[in-house]
């Protein structure tokens, strides 16, 4: 996904994803305390926010918890759990780490040549 979003440019490319490692990260962050705090509003912005940068990443499904955290605290105004928190959490390092492995293997693969 991101290769679309750079235009083909493999600097933009790399750039995209090391943007994508430092926000998504801090994001996350930010969601979790604001769920933490009970937080409805900052929950809600928080989660729009995360979507907006998983989208890019093609993190399907950590999309689709956001999706349900924010129809929780949005519309049912019930705390998300624990348990939603931690399966997004894993979604979230999964694609961190998915990303992270690529970048070292683009890495490895230019300095062969």
């Amino acid at each position: 996904m991101f290769l679309k979003h750079s235009y083909n440019d493999k600097s933009v490319f790399v750039d995209l994803c090391k943007l994508f490692l430092q926000v998504g990260g801090e994001q996350f962050a930010r969601l979790k305390s604001a769920v933490q705090a009970g937080n409805v509003s900052a929950t809600t912005q928080e989660c729009h926010a995360l979507k907006g940068t998983l989208l890019i990443s093609g993190a399907d499904a950590a999309v689709r918890l956001l999706d349900q955290i924010e129809i929780e605290f949005n519309r049912k105004k019930r705390v998300c759990t624990t348990e939603k928190i931690i399966e997004l959490q894993n979604e979230i390092m999964l694609t961190l780490d998915e990303v992270r492995d690529f970048l070292v293997e683009l890495e490895s693969l230019e300095l062969q040549y």
